[in-house]
């Protein structure tokens, strides 16, 4: 498998990018549901950009946010809600409506800044 590191100031920088298109848009939304885990820290910062609340659970009017699309079963679960991710692929089962990158093979693993880069059998 190989990995891909995304730092922080690249994460930044695509978030920026996102928010841009999410307020382009000119869509509505009640607040903002991250996807337990990859999608929390996007959902806290994009709700920061947007000046929206943080949701527990996704209604009809928010914006469902997760770090990539990548299988797409989690966010093929979220019904007809809009969908932002910093990722995406071309197999994905959930398209999302806005995204930044698109992840190029099965092969690759993308790993996030907040998530833990020193696990057993990283090395």
């Amino acid at each position: 498998m190989e990995k891909i590191f995304i730092s922080w100031e690249e994460t930044g920088i695509m978030i920026e990018q996102l928010t841009k298109k999410i307020k382009e848009s000119k869509l509505q939304f009640d607040g903002i549901y991250g996807v337990p885990r990859g999608g929390l820290p996007l959902a806290v910062a994009i709700s920061h950009r947007l000046e929206l609340p943080i949701l527990t659970y996704p209604t009809p009017k928010s914006l469902v946010v997760d770090d990539i699309s990548d299988t797409g079963k989690t966010l093929a679960n979220m019904g007809n809600k809009k969908i932002a991710c910093l990722f995406t692929t071309d197999w994905t089962e959930a398209k999302p409506d806005w995204f930044i990158k698109k992840k190029e093979r099965q092969t690759q693993w993308l790993v996030f800044p907040w998530e833990d880069q020193t696990r057993e059998g990283d090395k």
